[in-house]
């Protein structure tokens, strides 16, 4: 994860809260959406491609 990519999940989180805290649930839910997609990508380790040599 890059540094630009943990800024704008920790903007996403304050973002969040904030809405939580105003109680807007629906925005609230749309800024956690981007938390979800992130836990499923980091989440499954990388296949390794086949080389294509089978000695």
């Amino acid at each position: 994860m890059t540094s630009t990519e943990c800024l704008a999940y920790v903007a996403l989180f304050i973002l969040a809260i904030a809405l939580l805290l105003t109680n807007h649930l629906i925005l609230a839910t749309v800024a956690i959406v981007p938390y979800v997609l992130a836990s499923f990508k980091y989440s499954f380790p990388k296949q390794k491609e086949p080389s294509g040599h089978n000695h």
